[in-house]
This record gives C-alpha cells, structure tokens and sequence, in this order.
C-alpha cells in the first residue's frame, strides 16, 4: 500500500514538475522571442501550466519532503531515487538539446547553410535556446543539489547507488549515439556525389555541419560518462555504493554495445558486399553512383565497427574479472550463441537463395540482367557474411559441449544451449511443415486439376529444397541434442 502511496505521489511530483518547467520556458519565450505569432495565446497557454502546475507540485513534492524526513523506509526507497534521477534526465537532455540545437544553427550559418536544416531546432532563436538552457538548468541544480545532500545523510545507499548507476548508463548511451550518428553523417556526406561532375561533399554540407555538431556536443558528454563509469570499477564508491564490476546492468550494457556493433557491422558488410558483386556481375554503375552506393553502408558499418572493437573488448575484460569459471563460461556463451543463431540463420537464408536462383536460372527464362543478377548478388553476400559467422561461433560451442571436463558438463546443462538447440528444432520442424504443405499442395493441386501451371516445375523444386534444408537443420539439431543427453 506504502509503495503504491509512494508511486502516485513521486509520479504526479515529476508530471507536475515539467509541467511548470515547459510553462515557464513558454512564458519567458513569449515575452523576449520575436518571431512568435499569436502571442496573447502562447501566453496564455504558458500561463496556464505554471497556474495549475506549481500548486500540484508543491503539494506533492513538500509532501515527499516530510515524508522522507520523518521515516527511514520512506528516506531510502528507489522511487525517491527513481525521482531524483528521472527529474535530472528530464531537464538536463533538454538543457544538451538546446545547447545543440543553439551551436548546430551557428555552425550552418558560417557555412552559408539555411539554419533550417539544422538536424534540431532549425526554427528556434537563439533567445528559445538560452531560455530552455536557463529554466532546466536551475531545476537540474536545484534537485543536483538536494541529491548530493542525500548521499551524505543516507542510512542505506543500495537503492540510490542502482538507480545512479542506471542513470549514469543512459547518458553513457545517450552521448555514444550522438557521437555514432555524428561520425555516420560526415562519412555519409564524403561519399555524396550528386552527379558524375561533382567533387566529394559538394553538395549537401548540412550533413557534415550537422555531423561535426553531433561530435562537438557528444564526445564530450561520452568521455566524461564513461570516464565517471570507469573510475567506480576498483572500488567501492566514497558513499559505500557496491562496487560496479559485479553489476548486471554494466554487463548488458557492454552485451548491447558489442552485439549491436558486431550485428550492425555484418549487416552493412553484406549491403556493402551486395553492391559489390552487383556491380562485378555487370550491372551498369557510373562511378559516382557506386561510390554513393556504397557510401551508405560503410558510413554506419565504421562508427560501429569502432563500437564493437572498443566495447567488445571491455565485455571480454569483464567476463574475464569473473573468478567464477563456470559463470565466466556461461557469460561467453551467452554472447556466441546469440551471434551463432544470427550466422545460422543468414547462412541458411543465404544458402536457400543461392539454390532458388539455380532452379529459376534451369527451370524458367528470367533475364540476366533483371532479376536473376541481383539475387544472385544477394544469396551470395547473404552467405558470405552469414557461413563464417556461425563457424566462427557454433564450433567453440560445440567443442566445449563435448569436452569431457566440468566446464564441458556444465555447457551440455547450460539453458543458453538449450534454448538455442530447441529454438533450432522448432525452425526445422514449423519450416519443414510449411515446406511439405506447399509441396503437397502443389502435387495435389496438379493432379486434382489435370494443368501444370507454367511455373510448376520451379515451384515443385523451391518447396522441396526448403524442405530438405529444413530437414537437415532439424536432424543436425537433434543429433547435436542426443549427444549431450548421451554424455
């Protein structure tokens, strides 16, 4: 019941509370900022919220005030923390926004750009943005300052210390996506060429103003978050937070950063490798067009591949702190099976095109040219990307089930390799039922009926190859499921 009490009332604080920060920043930006039409009713709309917004807030949030000061329980529950936290996210990105939006439209100016490509707030003043910066700066300062009062006071800091290191993550997150689109936009812009006279970049500078800007405003915030979640690894935090290397959430953080660049660089390579063999089967490119072809993936395929080196790197020191060897075992295999489902599914996609296009290529008269050249294009890239991924990452895996050690027996119970084994045979069985319909069915068809449509052949050889494909995954599968029952 307490927590419930405690959720609506921290909830309608933060409503509340931006509600009165937007009304204020609209009442400030109707009076100094000239470009506003229909001012009376901005102002009014501006004066509502803070009327009917400060009045809520204070009721609420006072209301928290005496209850934390007056029980323990109240004082350290993660909605307080939760609060504190949510309330800082919620006026310092704006305060980050703003800044941005104010330095991307300098920038586009100097560079003769219209101010209205700006990537954020192309159609605000400069008085909008120091206004927003101003009123989300003095909230953040105020709850910066009741926070840090708190952790000095605080009887127990295990709540406070998860909800910060979450809200540390985020802005980790948050800045290495500003820095990560920043860098995708100045590739991208090096690679843009409108026609077969222009220079690299001629055209379209916005993207690397806006790009630079995203680096200038990201990298620092990056470095600085990053740094801060660095330097909590030795020890434990002054306050007595636990320490940060056993932590969950740095774990699934380095998870998403390495698996989000590992997978976002295979999949711009097989784009890349699509383009490529495109062009080397014969279709017609002029050079620009292969160069802005090509620019696409590789502008988004670098900045991740940066990301994967450099986190992929820290998640193996993490997993390697572990002095654990059964849990440092299952960390790793967590990451390789995920990869290794991922190599097994492009190269069975890959594998299945690759046999359709012979089948069409013997059994119909498509033209080189039209279609039969960038399916081909794209089996082939498909399982050149796909085929070495889950090599690279099933054969460890299975190796390590059929050792005969502790480790190996572990991995043989692990639920990973479980759940990846089933989820392989539910695909062999659901694929080879839909394969065998659409065979049947097209026999039946045929045979009920006393016509062979003109594409029955192909047909008839697509369904049976799915079929045979499908077979084979599930009884590899469960060959692989019999040998560890059998161990």
């Amino acid at each position: 019941m307490r927590t419930i009490r405690r959720l609506y009332f921290y909830a309608v604080a933060l409503i509340s509370l931006e509600v009165v920060v937007w009304g204020l920043i609209g009442l400030l930006r109707s009076i100094f900022s000239s470009r506003l039409v229909n001012t009376a009713d901005v102002l009014a709309q501006a004066l509502a919220l803070v009327l009917v917004g400060v009045p809520i807030f204070l009721f609420h949030w006072l209301w928290t005030r005496r209850a934390a000061a007056k029980d323990e329980e109240e004082r350290t529950a993660s909605l307080r923390a939760i609060f504190f936290y949510a309330a800082l996210i919620g006026t310092l990105v704006p305060v980050v926004q703003n800044l941005l939006a104010f330095i991307n439209r300098i920038a586009l100016g100097l560079t003769d750009v219209a101010a209205s490509r700006a990537l954020v707030g192309g159609m605000q003043t400069w008085q909008d943005n120091l206004i927003a910066i101003f009123i989300n700066g003095i909230v953040a300062f105020y709850f910066y300052s009741i926070l840090r009062a708190e952790w000095k006071s605080l009887p127990e800091v295990d709540n406070f210390a998860d909800v910060r290191r979450l809200y540390r993550y985020l802005w980790l997150l948050y800045g290495l996506l500003m820095v990560v689109y920043g860098a995708q936009q100045i590739l991208r812009f090096i690679f843009y060429i409108p026609v077969p006279t222009s220079l690299l970049g001629h055209v379209g500078r916005e993207m690397l103003v806006n790009g630079l800007t995203l680096l200038l405003v990201g990298t620092p915030l990056w470095v600085y978050t990053w740094r801060i979640c660095q330097d909590a690894l030795p020890v434990s935090s002054p306050q007595g937070a636990p320490a940060e290397r056993a932590s969950n959430l740095r774990l699934g953080v380095l998870y998403l950063l390495s698996l989000g660049g590992v997978i976002t660089v295979l999949s711009t390579g097989g784009t890349l490798l699509d383009v490529i063999l495109r062009w080397a089967f014969g279709e017609a490119m002029a050079g620009y067009e292969f160069i802005q072809e090509i620019g696409g993936p590789i502008s988004l395929g670098l900045p991740l591949a940066g990301i994967w080196a450099y986190y992929g790197g820290w998640l193996s020191r993490q997993i390697q702190s572990d002095e654990n060897e059964n849990r440092r075992a299952s960390k790793k295999r967590f990451y390789y099976y995920i990869l290794s489902a991922l190599g097994l599914g492009a190269s069975f996609i890959g594998v299945a095109l690759v046999l359709s296009f012979v089948i069409d290529l013997v059994t119909s008269n498509a033209v080189w040219g039209g279609a039969l050249r960038p399916r081909l294009a794209a089996a082939l890239a498909t399982l050149v990307v796909g085929l070495p991924l889950w090599l690279r990452t099933w054969q460890p895996m299975q190796a390590e089930a059929l050792a005969d050690h502790e480790v190996g027996e572990h991995a043989r119970r692990s639920t990973i390799r479980r759940v990846y084994l089933y989820l392989a045979l539910f695909a062999g069985v659901i694929g080879g039922m839909v394969s065998a319909v659409a065979l049947v069915y097209q026999l039946v068809n045929a045979l009920l009926s006393g016509k062979l449509p003109a594409d029955f052949l192909a047909n008839v050889l697509n369904a049976a190859q799915l079929l045979a494909l499908f077979a084979v995954l599930l009884v590899y599968h469960l060959n692989c499921m019999r040998q560890d029952s059998a161990r």
